[in-house]
């Protein structure tokens, strides 16, 4: 990376363990100016052995993220110091920000060919031997295109290898119920007419994350995502504290249908979500046959559109009887 860049504090949303600036990096060979995002390591102290563990898993975040190649994913332009006691990682800037941000910003946009572009994201990564681990709205981002790519490669590991922690940092809503193991000090009761799941749940319930994500992880939180898309809302939206929805997830429970109104879903995507969370990981279907299930969907609607088009009769054209 030139050492030609400087930067601003920007207003788009901050990754989970980053601080993301923006600034220019300019081609010393060309002059050429391009617009990108430097994300650093949040809560990097100078104390040496906390430093060093910030140094490992920013080394094992570029090694994730350098050789990664795809329309979907969002490219590693290198590195740059003077953000701190270590390097930022530089890639390009998207001004149209994160998927939650863009749906909300454009209601009336197509949300499927989104869903099918961070399938097909999800899918390059696996067949990689590569799991996300942290897959979320706020972590795909809509490139100058209008296409989604993933992005924040922090968490993400060989397949199953063991070694994975985590904290509630805004993942619960999309965390596998097999990740996590909730103690025995639970009060639960079931919800009354006048109150909600969310206040059946004593304030002392906590959940252990259990280290261990794999494939089938991500595609249940792959469905999380799918419903973000959907309803411009995080998965169960009606649910307060994430604790909860963790609980709530390991007895079985998922977004509710009739909640997510007036979004309506057709019967096809809603099955499909359903599958991608299923309790039982091994029910959940491989990326691999996922991405073909929305590109038949896709095609399926377009080809009813095309038969509408050509069906509706030019004006002034003549019938014969």
């Amino acid at each position: 990376m030139h050492p030609c860049i400087y930067s601003i504090r920007l207003s788009f949303p901050v990754l989970a363990y980053s601080e993301v600036y923006g600034g220019d990096w300019t081609d010393a060979s060309t002059g050429k100016v391009t617009r990108v995002a430097i994300k650093c390591l949040r809560g990097v102290t100078n104390n040496e052995e906390e430093l060093e563990k910030s140094r490992k898993r920013l080394l094992r975040e570029i090694r994730v993220w350098v050789p990664l190649e795809h329309p979907n994913i969002t490219p590693f332009l290198g590195v740059v110091n003077g953000f701190g006691p270590l390097p930022a990682m530089v890639s390009p800037y998207y001004s149209k920000a994160n998927i939650n941000q863009y749906t909300l910003d454009n209601p009336d946009v197509d949300r499927l060919p989104l869903i099918l572009g961070v399938a097909r994201g999800l899918k390059y990564l696996h067949s990689l031997g590569l799991l996300h681990g942290d897959l979320k709205g706020h972590n795909v981002l809509i490139d100058d295109d209008l296409s989604p790519r993933l992005a924040d490669f922090g968490r993400s590991r060989i397949v199953e290898r063991r070694g994975f922690t985590t904290a509630f940092t805004g993942t619960g809503r999309y965390m596998a119920p097999e990740l996590t193991v909730i103690n025995d000090d639970i009060s639960y009761t079931s919800p009354t007419a006048n109150s909600s799941e969310d206040d059946t749940l004593s304030s002392e319930t906590t959940a252990i994350l259990d280290p261990l994500i794999t494939k089938k992880s991500d595609v249940y939180a792959f469905a999380m995502v799918v419903i973000e898309i959907l309803t411009s809302k995080l998965p169960f939206f009606y649910l307060r504290q994430e604790h909860v929805v963790v609980i709530l997830t390991q007895d079985g429970k998922r977004p509710d249908r009739v909640r997510c109104l007036p979004t309506h879903f057709a019967d096809e995507i809603w099955q499909f979500m359903e599958d991608c969370w299923h309790h039982d990981p091994q029910a959940r279907p491989e990326m691999d046959a996922a991405v073909p299930r929305l590109e038949k969907m896709q095609s399926n609607r377009l080809r009813v559109a095309w038969e509408e088009v050509v069906s509706v009769p030019v004006p002034g054209s003549a019938t014969k009887p």
